[in-house]
């Protein structure tokens, strides 16, 4: 039986979220003349965020959870992505400099105002205006305020965040759009927590090893199929030389998007691909664009990268940590190797394995899926009524509360060897279980239901309220 998305509940009381907690916050920088809607909706969004318990300061030294900065728009007949000004530095760099502040805050918010509804535009150019105003405005996130036609009026107001999301409040705004940003501010970074173990691997083993291969290839088999894109360079949303700036003071030079892991039972690890920010093309892996890491969170939350001999490692993609609290989260089998060697189910085997095998992250949306085949866990809107990144500890008690909810993981009788669950505003995850059916190699099965049993298009990734 094939299905479709379908909206889940949406708690409208984010305070009773266990993860919430009250917020500092600062707006800096002067409404443009003019642009009242903006001015409107700052006061409304500032009155919010105190009426909830949040703090609201006029000076600090950049020690807050939330900074919301002002920028400025210019009219014109151009598309809106080719009227966003640039400045060198960027107006964030000014504008710290300018208010003495002397830590980066944690979140950097622009607000602007702009005649567009972007609600009404194609998903690509969303995302590519908002790149492009997040590189020449020196913030990671930004806030598109509409106008509507009388002085004042705000028609509708969209969040734009670096994975590509872009979500439009239209009523109630100023209340959902200040619990979108607290969401943002209460889930922790956690992509820098690791470890790295030197010589875990020996050299040999790791070069006997087939599951880096089994990645390269399923990456290239992604790029094929349009679920992996090619990778996001700076400087195709800003000038070289601010492009330049990015790379020598930040180390940034561009991403890629999407995710491939599978566990190895010969390496008795998990093997990820490493971080996009690293050049990494996901669709053309390397053997060295690959990480072996231990499958549990030391802590709950900080990750062991398992380095081969004589070998430093790349940086493991952000989802890494959330594939962690997959694999620690789901039950175990017993597989051992056959005649060819090739690892399979035994329930007398001679190795313990997570149930979960491989599985992918990739920015696409999901029109249908065919339930027999795939199990689709939908997201859980009461605990976690609004999208955030990867790479945060929610990310990684989203995942956990993931797999609690799925029937195939959980239920030794449903038969369906996948399960598939959508990341709000930026794409999905899907894995493949050790069960009975299951194609010998990682991946081959999963990526054959990509078109056929999931209906998927990289070209309108679905935004819900």
């Amino acid at each position: 039986m094939s299905s479709s998305p379908v909206a889940a509940p949406v708690r409208s009381d984010v305070t009773a979220c266990g993860w919430w907690r009250p917020c500092t916050v600062q707006l800096i920088g002067e409404v443009p003349d003019g642009q009242q809607a903006l001015r409107v909706f700052l006061d409304r969004l500032i009155a919010s965020f105190e009426d909830q318990g949040h703090t609201v300061l006029d000076r600090s030294h950049g020690d807050v959870d939330l900074m919301l900065m002002c920028g400025h728009i210019p009219q014109g007949p151009q598309p809106l992505r080719e009227r966003i000004p640039e400045s060198y530095p960027p107006l964030s760099a000014m504008l710290r400099q300018r208010h003495g502040l002397r830590r980066n805050p944690r979140h950097v918010v622009a607000v602007v105002e702009v005649p567009e509804q972007l609600s009404a535009l194609p998903h690509a150019d969303v995302v590519a205006a908002a790149r492009t105003a997040m590189g020449r405005l020196g913030a990671a996130k930004v806030l598109f305020v509409s106008r509507g036609d009388a002085p004042g009026q705000v028609r509708e107001v969209t969040l734009c965040t670096m994975e590509g999301g872009h979500p439009t409040e239209v009523d109630g705004i100023a209340d959902r759009v200040r619990d979108r940003l607290v969401t943002a501010a209460c889930a922790r970074q956690v992509a820098e927590d690791y470890d790295t173990v030197r010589d875990a691997i020996t050299a040999e083993a790791w070069q006997a090893g087939t599951t880096p291969e089994r990645l390269a290839a399923a990456g290239r088999r992604m790029g094929e199929l349009g679920l992996l894109s090619p990778p996001v360079r700076v400087s195709d949303f800003v000038s070289e030389q601010l492009a330049d700036m990015y790379e020598i003071y930040m180390g940034v030079r561009g991403f890629s998007e999407g995710m491939l892991f599978a566990f190895d039972p010969d390496l008795d690890c998990l093997v990820v691909s490493a971080s996009g920010s690293w050049d990494v093309d996901k669709r053309a892996l390397t053997r060295e664009q690959v990480v072996a890491v231990e499958p549990r969170l030391t802590d709950g939350r900080r990750l062991r990268v398992l380095a081969p001999s004589d070998v430093l490692p790349m940086q493991p993609s952000v989802e890494t940590w959330e594939v962690c609290a997959l694999m620690e989260a789901c039950p175990t089998v017993r597989v051992t190797k056959d005649q060819s060697g090739t690892w399979v189910l035994d329930p007398n085997g001679e190795r313990e394995v997570p149930l979960i095998r491989a599985g992918i992250h990739a920015h696409v949306g999901v029109t249908s899926s065919d339930d027999a085949v795939i199990e689709t866990v939908e997201p859980d809107r009461a605990e976690f009524p609004y999208g955030f990144g990867c790479g945060t500890d929610l990310t990684v008690e989203l995942a956990r509360n993931t797999v609690r909810r799925s029937r195939a993981v959980n239920d030794p009788d449903d038969p369906r060897p996948y399960v598939r669950w959508p990341l709000l505003y930026h794409g999905e995850m899907a894995v493949e279980l050790w069960k009975p059916g299951l194609p010998p190699q990682p991946f081959r099965g999963l990526l054959d239901l990509y078109g056929t049993a999931v209906r998927f298009t990289p070209d309108d990734v679905p935004q819900p309220v």
